[in-house]
């Protein structure tokens, strides 16, 4: 089914045939159970009419016996099927919740880095976590509910009907009444509710921001920066939440008055039938006690509105996020787990982030096994070669081959799973070091993670730690140094053991102290791979086969070392960078 004919349909048709059909069964079973308890509530009502006719006034002994061993009966029936109905709705719910998660999560996993590069995070965790736990709300009262209190209205009704069909229609009288009020507040509720979740997913955002860079809001003294930039998010969503309240709190009222104008005129209007004995006691007070039980449904109806609409705002935003345009999806074609040797050429590349033209007519080779670095000013365009080489991007024009196989004919997970990437910022996972470095190739054992932490150098810090290579590192590895987290990485990329390694400033972060302790590690990593280096530092890629200098987007010059320092105008400038910054 295509996204734009998802888009025509309303939130509430998709969740009825999309999810809530695909437990019909347990829905059957709930409805039946609902019959159940809703027939018992008019069952209880209906015995009031015996309770007095034949007991009271006529002195019935077997009935005085019967009637209550009855209630007793009819309450436990009702219990048990509320028990079972409430359960059952209870379980389809937190089902639909679950699959509508694990749409949506598996709906990122695949979007293109330029959707991320164009969303904030917290919008997104906002509707996997905020806008769930509304629709999860919904569907639990509305769905049960719903049916239930129609089910319960409908059999008070059947037994008003029974004792007086002309005193009933005189008792609802009021209550088409309320029907626009309901409606009109049922929307403001819906677009105030959409307003609600924005602006959570706003607040949800400058939290992610505020506490994973806690350390510049220190560092920088901003944190009345920071709060000022919460409270005024705080208070967009108190105004929000303050008017939801101020239009749905008006449906108590409305539903009291419209309930008590039904009674008053039933207890009127039934005195006198049975003044001119129309009606027996018994027969009345059944059908009063039916239009009391019947108020509390009738009320909750109306009050329902107000969390389904709040629900459909939320399922609104959620299939935003689902129906995302397949051309910011990433083209998962099933691999063939092709490996690659790591001859790369770059033919006539061209690339622009929307407007900004990034790389102009680049041509270049990467041979297999050599160490091939890219040097250049910031903003000269070298992450982006990389970014192209596992195809974050694919807007490009020109080709980009590996092995004479042009890239975009190769699957996204045969190309990807050839490449080995370090970065200067190591992402890591709150988990523990060994889990850390297992991310490089799930199927490690343990015993070859602790060869290649040895290798790598993980092991000299790792043993000095409580709980070893078992040590949960923190949240983006917070608890370890730079040098360690880098460590860790290498560590991640020796076990992944691909043909093609990419070094993208790994070093950069780090101290010459730490990145000469880290060598060692770095040269068994590289040892007879296809090595691409970017590197501001050029004491770090001396030694490459062949250098690269870009700028501008374009490839300046290329050779070795003692080539570009005599005749690459970038490379020159930035060996002065260099020396100027040691001294």
């Amino acid at each position: 089914m295509s996204s734009v004919h998802k888009k025509k349909r309303s939130a509430i048709i998709r969740l009825i045939f999309d999810y809530l059909i695909n437990h019909k069964f347990t829905i059957f079973i709930a409805l039946l159970m609902m019959i159940v308890s809703a027939g018992a509530t008019g069952l209880h009502a209906w015995l009031v009419r015996p309770a007095l006719d034949e007991v009271l006034i006529k002195g019935n002994k077997d009935m005085l016996l019967l009637i209550p061993i009855a209630i007793i009966l009819v309450t436990l029936c009702k219990g048990l099927a509320t028990y079972t109905h409430s359960y059952q709705m209870s379980k389809v719910a937190h089902s639909i919740i679950a699959k509508l998660q694990t749409q949506m999560f598996e709906k990122l996993m695949y979007l293109n880095l330029t959707y991320f590069n164009d969303s904030k995070s917290g919008n997104l965790i906002s509707r996997l976590i905020n806008d769930t736990y509304y629709l999860r709300a919904a569907i639990v009262k509305s769905v049960t509910a719903v049916i239930k209190d129609i089910l319960v209205i409908i059999f008070l009704l059947g037994n008003m009907f029974y004792q007086s069909w002309s005193l009933t229609l005189f008792a609802f009288f009021a209550f088409p009444l309320a029907i626009w009020p309901i409606r009109k507040i049922g929307k403001s509720i819906r677009k105030i509710t959409y307003e609600i979740q924005n602006e959570i997913a706003k607040f949800s955002n400058i939290l992610t921001e505020s506490i994973k860079g806690i350390r510049q809001v220190k560092a920088y003294n901003r944190e009345e920066y920071e709060k000022r930039r919460a409270f005024k998010n705080i208070n967009f969503i108190k105004k929000f939440f303050i008017r939801s309240a101020f239009i749905s709190n008006r449906l108590s009222p409305l539903m009291e008055f419209i309930g008590s104008l039904a009674v008053a005129v039933s207890i009127y209007a039934g005195g006198v039938f049975v003044l001119n004995e129309n009606m027996t006691t018994g027969q009345f007070m059944s059908f009063l006690v039916s239009l009391l039980l019947a108020y509390q449904p009738v009320k909750a109806l109306g009050n329902l509105n107000v969390s389904v609409q709040e629900g459909l705002a939320s399922a609104e935003r959620i299939f935003l996020l689902l129906d995302t345009s397949i051309d910011k999806s990433e083209k998962h074609e099933e691999p063939k787990n092709i490996k690659l040797k790591g001859n790369i050429e770059y033919n006539n590349i061209n690339f622009s982030y929307g407007k900004n033209n990034v790389l102009n007519n680049i041509n270049l080779t990467i041979e297999s096994g050599k160490k091939t670095a890219f040097v250049g000013l910031s903003g000269s365009g070298k992450s982006t070669l990389i970014n192209l080489l596992l195809r974050f991007y694919d807007n490009y024009s020109g080709d980009i081959n590996i092995d004479q196989k042009d890239i975009r004919s190769l699957s996204l997970f045969d190309l990807r799973e050839n490449i080995a990437l370090i970065t200067q910022e190591t992402l890591l996972f709150n988990e523990s070091i060994l889990d850390n470095i297992r991310y490089g190739d799930m199927s490690c054992s343990d015993e070859r993670i602790q060869e290649i932490a040895n290798l790598s150098g993980v092991s000299k810090f790792a043993n000095k730690l409580s709980s070893n290579l078992d040590t949960i590192v923190g949240e983006s590895g917070i608890k370890l140094s730079g040098g360690q987290r880098q460590r860790i990485a290498i560590a991640r990329a020796l076990v992944k053991n691909a043909p093609i390694l990419i070094m993208d400033e790994a070093t950069s972060s780090l101290d010459n102290l730490t990145e000469r302790e880290i060598q060692s590690a770095l040269d068994e990593l590289m040892k007879n791979k296809t090595t691409i280096i970017i590197a501001h530092r050029l004491s770090t890629i001396q030694n490459a086969d062949v250098i690269y200098t870009i700028e501008n987007g374009k490839v300046e010059s290329k050779g070795n070392h003692e080539y570009l320092i005599k005749n690459s105008v970038v490379y020159k400038k930035l060996q002065l960078q260099e020396k100027s910054n040691e001294n």
